[in-house]
């Protein structure tokens, strides 16, 4: 299971990266960039680091349900629907389920859920409708940054 798990993580990962290499062509500074993440990604594959593979997993989730430009972020579905039958909307409520989870228990118990309250206080910073709910992210990540 663990072996199909980092052989999928490398995999979401470098299809993201080949992705947005393709996308940022116009752009040699950022494909560059792109290029050492992807021997990162590599690395941390064949080294069987799954923690790193996780992380950016989870960036890479928020990168196209809050930040890519909806476009591109519908291209890059259609193609993790097609390569890895994952869909988006459920990936969403997963990672929303997550969150409640973290917050019904109060803590955050380690670093891919401290990325993921991290990438939800970005999220819904701005909204003023959300302050409680940030009230209590913050609040997580505090005791969680006391805690190390």
């Amino acid at each position: 299971m663990e072996n199909s798990e980092l052989k999928f993580l490398r995999d979401k990962c470098l299809l993201y990266i080949q992705f947005m290499i393709q996308k940022m062509s116009a752009s040699p500074e950022l494909v560059e960039g792109l290029w050492e993440t992807y021997r990162s990604v590599e690395n941390a594959y064949q080294d069987e680091k799954m923690k790193p593979l996780k992380v950016m997993s989870l960036d890479i989730d928020d990168q196209v349900i809050n930040h890519m430009p909806l476009t591109m972020a519908i291209e890059f579905k259609n193609l993790m629907k097609e390569k890895f039958q994952i869909n988006y909307n459920t990936v969403d409520k997963d990672r929303i389920k997550a969150i409640k989870k973290i917050l019904k228990k109060e803590k955050i118990s380690n670093h891919e859920e401290y990325e993921l309250i991290m990438n939800r206080i970005d999220e819904i910073f701005s909204d003023t409708t959300k302050a409680k709910e940030l009230k209590s992210l913050n609040e997580l990540l505090v005791n969680y940054e006391k805690s190390k």
